[in-house]
């Protein structure tokens, strides 16, 4: 898991950096928004979903999820929940 989401964070990273130095005309800063959102999905979101989907399997492997499987699926999902937010751009209002 740690090989992939390095792998992740470095394709979103060089994405984001892709869009951050095209932006000259407004279409490519229309261009520029959807690469850093590329970027962004693939280096922070991507890496979760994997790793949720790997557990999913793991759990499917017997042929039924127990619920011990299902609450750390659920945890898992959690904790992408609080690493997505807290990657996102806060609020000028939250910040007063």
């Amino acid at each position: 898991m740690i090989k992939e989401t390095t792998i992740m964070g470095i394709a979103g990273t060089c994405l984001s950096a892709v869009g951050a130095s095209i932006s000259v005309t407004e279409l490519q800063a229309i261009i520029s928004i959807i690469v850093t959102v590329a970027g962004f999905l693939l280096g922070v979101v991507l890496p979760w979903v994997i790793k949720i989907v790997q557990k999913i399997r793991k759990a499917k492997e017997d042929g039924k999820i127990t619920p011990e499987e299902a609450n750390d699926i659920i945890e898992t999902i959690g904790e992408a929940g609080k690493d997505i937010n807290e990657h996102l751009p806060k609020d000028d209002k939250e910040n007063k």
